[in-house]
């Protein structure tokens, strides 16, 4: 058994010619192979529902069978793997004896299927700067699942030998004169959202499966993978359509990611932690005036006055595809993952600490920030209302991440988070009236703007939601304590 220590990195299959310039692979020898990969599992997908992948891969005469577990990282990762030569393309579960697939499959190969194949041209080199080795993979070609197939082109830094920070140095070398951006897929991943019909499409926050027996450190780097994943599935659908959904998701990835960081910040702030934070901050403004329009062109509008939006939307979405294509975003991504792999702050006493502790202390921090606000939610003024919405967030995306840590109070727990979300919900359609009053050239009386019988109907949603969360109380604590007495807040 052999670890691996990567970086997978995305390149435009027409930036290739630029890449293969680039003074990072100035001076080395490359040689390139055709690669035929053939991605196994059962019918019903066991192999990936228990974690693991299978694959065969052509490799000159020889053909290589890979198992390798499935990662909820992306960017830097550290894999076990175990390989073997078989005789075909074919898999073979024998020299698999030792493993859990082998029971898993009851020692036969005949449950295994080829769901995914890959047929790539592969260029490497062999790179060495002052701290380490490495190999760089250029893999071109196509992915394919029964009869749905995709182009691209990945690029794998591997460890050879020395620190992993030198694999974040030289990406980010690369990122310099080739628009590269941190890679969130495998080829199995890929392929699998190409089984599906998943790639390409909108795609929603998945589950993050933070568990107790973690660390602090360790469920914060589940945490931010996660989100960058989130991000980077729908930043294409944005460059490339304009896809107002996918716009959404980034936005909504965004913000996930700056909740995570605000949530862990006591035990992961460090001298990088400021400049990242402003620059996502930064990035996130960037998507707000696109999103805004989006939403208001859902309303009935004049035709002048939809031709003056959608004039300013296209607009609007020129900035946001600008600042996605910018060095300065495609850098930030790198820099967060070599962040949340080797920054300073993982060397401190806080990561190391069991996570379920910390999670309870946050999550009571968050849950006063909300419960002392007042529940008259109707006489607050649009500022006072606009910080509970940005807590009630907080909240909502902080239980989404937690939740795997309190298994027991899995009832208890759907209530209070379904709480939250008609909470966020009727305040969002609040803060909506207040930004469509931004935009409209003159006054209207459709139920957009404020003093509307919409907003009084969202108002009333908005206290009656705020009453159920207060009545569910925190079910993170122990259940005596929980309930809140609504006199007294």
């Amino acid at each position: 058994m052999t670890r691996e220590v990567e970086l997978k990195l995305e390149v435009e299959p027409d930036d290739i010619p630029l890449l293969r310039q680039d003074p990072v692979l100035a001076g080395a020898r490359s040689h390139s192979s055709n690669q035929v990969t053939v991605y196994y599992d059962t019918r019903k997908t066991r192999l990936k529902k228990h974690g693991f992948t299978l694959r065969v891969r052509s490799v000159g005469e020889r053909f290589v069978q890979t198992v390798k577990p499935t990662a909820d990282t992306v960017g830097l990762m550290s894999r076990e793997e175990i390989e073997c030569e078989v005789d075909s393309l074919k898999p073979d579960v024998a020299c698999l004896a030792q493993h859990p697939l082998h029971a898993l499959l009851n020692g036969k190969a005949t449950q295994l299927v080829p769901l995914i194949r890959s047929d790539v041209t592969r260029t490497s080199w062999q790179i060495d700067r002052r701290n380490g080795r490495m190999q760089l993979d250029l893999d071109d070609g196509t992915v394919s699942a029964g009869e749905r197939s995709q182009d691209f082109a990945e690029l794998e830094l591997e460890l050879l030998d020395g620190p992993p920070s030198s694999l974040i140095v030289t990406a980010r070398r690369l990122s310099d004169h080739v628009p590269v951006r941190i890679g969130v897929l495998s080829k199995a991943e890929r392929g699998y959202l190409l089984a599906n019909g998943a790639l390409g499409k909108t795609v929603k926050g998945t589950p993050v499966h933070v568990r107790a027996g973690m660390t602090v450190g360790e469920a914060f780097e589940l945490i931010l993978h996660a989100c960058i994943k989130h991000y980077r599935l729908n930043e294409p659908l944005v460059r490339r359509e304009r896809e107002p959904s996918a716009l959404h998701q980034t936005r909504v990835a965004m913000r996930r990611l700056r909740s995570a960081l605000s949530l862990f910040r006591p035990a992961v702030e460090d001298v990088e932690f400021q400049h990242l934070h402003h620059e996502l901050r930064w990035f996130t403004a960037q998507l707000g005036h696109a999103r805004d329009l989006d939403v208001y062109l859902h309303r009935k509008l004049e035709p002048d006055e939809r031709s003056r939006l959608l004039k300013q939307r296209a607009s609007a979405y020129d900035d946001v595809i600008d600042a996605m294509n910018s060095h300065k975003v495609r850098r930030l991504f790198i820099d967060i993952v070599g962040w949340v792999a080797l920054g300073a702050w993982r060397r401190g006493k806080p990561a190391s600490r069991p996570v379920v502790p910390f999670a309870g202390r946050r999550l009571d921090k968050l849950w006063r920030s909300i419960a002392s606000s007042g529940r008259d939610v109707a006489h607050m003024d649009e500022h006072t209302r606009h910080l509970l919405r940005i807590q009630v967030k907080k909240m909502r995306y902080a239980i989404e991440f937690l939740r795997g840590l309190y298994p027991k109070a899995r009832e208890s727990e759907k209530a209070f988070a379904i709480s939250v979300e008609e909470l966020q919900e009727s305040l969002g359609k609040l803060n909506d009236m207040v930004t469509a009053r931004g935009i409209a050239r003159a006054p209207s009386d459709d139920g957009w703007l404020i003093g509307s019988y919409e907003e009084r109907r969202h108002l009333r949603a908005a206290e009656d939601a705020y009453r159920e969360l207060l009545r569910a109380g925190p079910f993170w604590r122990d259940r005596g304590a929980a309930s809140v007495d609504l006199e007294k807040v």
